[in-house]
């Protein structure tokens, strides 16, 4: 899925693109998923989970103060969307492509990874009244996404990893400690 979403985008891309570069049949293609959405939304959360994965891993037992962790944890998301480009579409551009429901997986999506950017500021969860990640940390999410979107979108995925240090500035910028 995430080959072919790379090469066509979700719009463009059939069940048997996706059997070609499987290498499998309809029928176990169907064994596995009722349709194309849902084996779209099983590739959204493999590319979501490893992104999760690699950014704990980046900032678990590291040592260093918020500053650093946040570029630690940025050039490790980065290396990794840089090393899947079919994952980073899938990922970062083409989840509202399946309506309603990618829509509302990108945004669980967005809203996690504020709620860890939280997690990780030294005033602790500086939550809102509703419980929700402040406003600054949905905000520098969304200028990383954004950024991040407009490089995959353009077919340079892999200048990912050396933007990590701009950005990282961007979200301290925007979520200042204390």
């Amino acid at each position: 899925m995430a080959e072919a979403v790379g090469e066509h985008g979700y719009a463009g891309t059939t069940v048997e693109d996706i059997l070609r570069r499987a290498r499998m049949s309809r029928r176990t293609f169907y064994q596995f998923f009722r349709n194309r959405d849902e084996c779209f939304l099983a590739a959204y959360d493999t590319a979501r989970d490893e992104a999760m994965e690699r950014l704990a891993l980046a900032h678990n037992g590291n040592g260093r103060r918020w500053p650093g962790q946040v570029e630690v944890a940025l050039v490790a998301l980065f290396e990794y969307l840089a090393s899947e480009p079919g994952l980073a579409r899938v990922w970062l551009v083409e989840a509202p492509s399946l309506g309603p429901a990618g829509i509302e997986r990108h945004e669980r999506t967005m809203r996690q990874l504020a709620e860890r950017l939280a997690g990780l500021h030294p005033g602790g969860p500086a939550a809102g009244a509703n419980g929700h990640p402040g406003v600054q940390f949905e905000a520098s999410v969304g200028a990383v996404h954004r950024v991040l979107q407009a490089r995959v979108l353009a077919g340079r995925a892999d200048e990912l990893p050396e933007l990590a240090p701009h950005m990282a500035r961007v979200v301290r910028g925007l979520v200042s400690p204390g």
